[in-house]
């Protein structure tokens, strides 16, 4: 019996374990991308968690998937993957941008192989997930053009200060000690912060199954958490600056900010175990 090369392609698509093949080489081969650009174990980790999210929404539906795609949609999805893994091969240090080109490019290519352009609908919740993931830089531009983060961080950090009994002043986004002061840059606003639980917020909403009063409340708590828990660091920096310099720069450097983004990331997973608990059968 003659089998065209389409009706190969065909045997392949209906494999689960070849799709689950090919969608965990390109994670791989993401992450160590993303290490070999990046080089920050917290940014790793975080694509890691997306993604994770992404392939556990499939995992949960893949008896419900309608796998069925069509020669077009094949081979458009095989030109997405294979120009994404040639172009990997070749990169040079200041295109960081492909990394995002890579993540969407490989899950579209996926999707359209699996299900074709007609089922691409059954992933939306991935795609949200997806796009959320690489458009961190545009969300903060978006978030800093509408919002003074920074005037705010200011104030509260006054406040905080006043009511522990400093003698405290602001100008603009300046906190000022007798001893010393800090002016507050949209990069130590918590702004970062923000957003990055902000995202984890809505994908526990799409991953989980939660009430609409629990998905209403958790992005309101989840910036409320890196707002406040950046207010501590903000304060300890202003205390810092005249009486330790080398204490001050610690925290206002890339490891101090590090563990506060990582206690806020803990206190709101504690937070997220907690809603799951509750909504646990009894």
């Amino acid at each position: 019996m003659k089998i065209s090369g389409f009706d190969i392609i065909e045997q392949l698509k209906k494999s689960n374990f070849w799709l689950s093949a090919i969608a965990l080489g390109l994670t791989i081969i993401q992450l160590d991308l993303n290490w070999k650009f990046i080089g920050s174990i917290d940014a790793l980790t975080l694509r890691g968690l997306f993604l994770t999210a992404i392939l556990y929404l499939i995992w949960k539906k893949k008896h419900n998937l309608n796998l069925r795609s069509d020669l077009f949609s094949t081979l458009i999805g095989l030109l997405l993957i294979s120009f994404i893994l040639i172009k990997s091969l070749s990169l040079f240090w200041f295109e960081s941008f492909f990394l995002k080109i890579f993540a969407l490019f490989s899950f579209l290519g996926l999707a359209l192989i699996a299900s074709g352009i007609k089922g691409l609908k059954q992933y939306w919740q991935e795609f949200i997930i997806l796009v959320m993931s690489l458009s961190d830089g545009l969300l903060i531009s978006l978030v800093a053009a509408k919002v003074d983060v920074s005037l705010l961080a200011a104030k509260v950090s006054n406040f905080v200060l006043w009511y522990l009994g400093f003698a405290v002043y602001r100008q603009g986004v300046n906190v000022i000690l007798p001893t010393g002061g800090i002016e507050i840059y949209p990069g130590c606003s918590g702004l970062n912060a923000i957003l990055l639980l902000l995202q984890l917020s809505l994908v526990f909403i799409l991953v989980f199954p939660i009430n609409i009063f629990q998905k209403i409340m958790l992005p309101i708590l989840a910036v409320s958490l890196a707002f406040i828990i950046n207010i501590f660091r903000l304060v300890l920096m202003t205390l810092l600056v005249a009486s330790n310099h080398q204490g001050f720069e610690y925290w206002h450097g890339e490891s101090g900010s590090q563990i506060f983004s990582t206690i806020s990331i803990l206190a709101f997973g504690f937070v997220c175990h907690w809603i799951l608990r509750e909504n646990k059968p009894a």
